[in-house]
């Protein structure tokens, strides 16, 4: 036995009990040193890398009285050394090779019994950047804050928020580009379809468009993107990318994002919505940041004339009925 395995890896050596029933058994461990493990009703075995069948079913079978769960990493030569394990169903998980330190603690968790962790934004997004996103003043705040908040979900290096102008049917980036096509790209594939998009590697996909995809990053980088969709339509679309030497995105990451975005729909609704509406005093300075060219600052928000009008009218006769209730009241108390 070399050592305990914790949701992070081995923790440290050991010689006596430990704490937590995880265990890491190296090739060339035999029976007679699993002593401890003896003292668990239950517990994770972690053998290998480079383990052998005949040393798992030794080992297994000298711990009939503890309910074992065995995570195998075996030589893929020997893979077939252990179909016997596997249909006597006493093997948990059997791979051919090393795990990652994340994919290791993912099956040791689930071992456990571990609840799987659930696709929501309090897992991944402070409250500054909820905060962020509800009090952007302008639309390049507004993108800025959902790129933001991307790169903090799914652990992004690079996110870019595309957004669609109803006015002209093109696509733009603030402070990058006035006009792009919807019918190239990945993000024109995600505008068309309603569709998220997650690619282990951007090159070689006939949709990848380098200037709107990913103009500052390389082909091999990883991509996800996905719809920010207001009154049914898609608005917006939002983009992470990672270096090709990370890890990949996975289904986690997918939730993670979709959710982000439907929590960002009402604040694109209220600065992209398709409906020209003139009680809405948002839509004129949406339309304005896309008129700017790109490194201009960002315009202050600012109501509408109609919506001065009607507050002064309203503070006038608010001020006129207070001053009859007191004449009123001091005649009546007279």
């Amino acid at each position: 036995m070399d050592g305990v395995v914790g949701s992070r890896g081995v923790r440290e050596d050991v010689t006596g009990g430990c704490t937590q029933p995880v265990f890491r058994i190296p090739s060339g461990a035999g029976a007679e040193q699993i002593g401890n493990i003896r003292n668990h009703a239950k517990a994770v075995l972690v053998f290998g890398p480079n383990a052998s069948a005949n040393e798992v079913t030794a080992t297994l079978d000298a711990l009939p009285d503890t309910l074992c769960s065995a995570i195998v990493l075996a030589r893929r030569e020997s893979l077939a050394d252990f179909q016997r394990l596997i249909d006597d169903d006493r093997l948990f998980y059997l791979a051919c090779g090393e795990l990652s330190a994340r994919e290791l603690d993912a099956l040791i968790d689930s071992a456990l019994g571990d609840s799987k962790p659930v696709a929501t934004l309090d897992r991944y997004i402070s409250a500054s950047s909820f905060r962020r996103i509800a009090l952007a003043q302008s639309i390049v705040e507004l993108t800025n804050a959902l790129r933001a908040a991307a790169a903090i979900t799914v652990n992004a290096e690079r996110t870019r928020c595309v957004l669609f102008d109803s006015e002209r049917g093109t696509l733009w980036v603030p402070n990058e580009s006035t006009a792009e096509s919807t019918a190239t790209g990945l993000a024109g594939f995600i505008f068309r379809t309603g569709l998220a998009v997650c690619l282990p590697h951007l090159d070689g996909d006939a949709r990848f468009d380098r200037d709107l995809d990913n103009p500052e990053g390389d082909d091999v980088d990883r991509f996800l993107g996905v719809p920010v969709c207001a009154g049914g339509k898609v608005v917006a679309v939002l983009t992470a990318m990672r270096p090709g030497h990370a890890l990949p995105f996975e289904p986690l990451d997918i939730a993670a994002m979709e959710a982000l975005a439907a929590h960002a729909s009402p604040y694109a609704a209220a600065w992209l919505n398709d409906a020209p509406s003139s009680d809405s005093p948002f839509r004129l300075r949406a339309l304005r940041a896309a008129e700017q060219t790109p490194g201009s600052a960002s315009e202050p928000l600012q109501l509408e004339s109609a919506w001065m009008r009607r507050a002064t009218w309203l503070f006038f006769a608010s001020l006129l009925t207070l001053l009859a209730a007191f004449v009123v009241l001091k005649g009546w108390l007279g």
